[in-house]
């Protein structure tokens, strides 16, 4: 086993991948709200998504602060290498 290996991703492989969990909530929580109420009763869709939809709104928010913070996170990982490099 190779002991160079990163254990933990870049903050920029991480936020990519926390963008595309929070655009998979966003999508769910618009397919709700754009269905009808007789839509969310009837189908077997709107009530997955019915019984789901609370955390659907918790799992938003989550990766919402996620999101934010891994921005902030790279912001401010790429001013100290703009800094470094200046330096140099």
């Amino acid at each position: 086993m190779n002991a160079e290996v990163p254990t933990e991703r870049s903050t920029l492989t991480q936020l990519t991948t926390a963008r595309l969990i929070l655009a998979q909530f966003k999508a769910q929580i618009g397919e709700w709200e754009s269905m009808g109420e007789k839509r969310r009763r009837r189908s077997v869709r709107g009530r997955d998504l019915g019984a789901r939809i609370g955390g659907l709104h918790k799992g938003h928010a989550k990766w919402t602060q996620r999101v934010a913070d891994l921005e902030a996170k790279a912001a401010a990982e790429a001013g100290a290498e703009a800094q470094t490099q200046g330096q140099g």
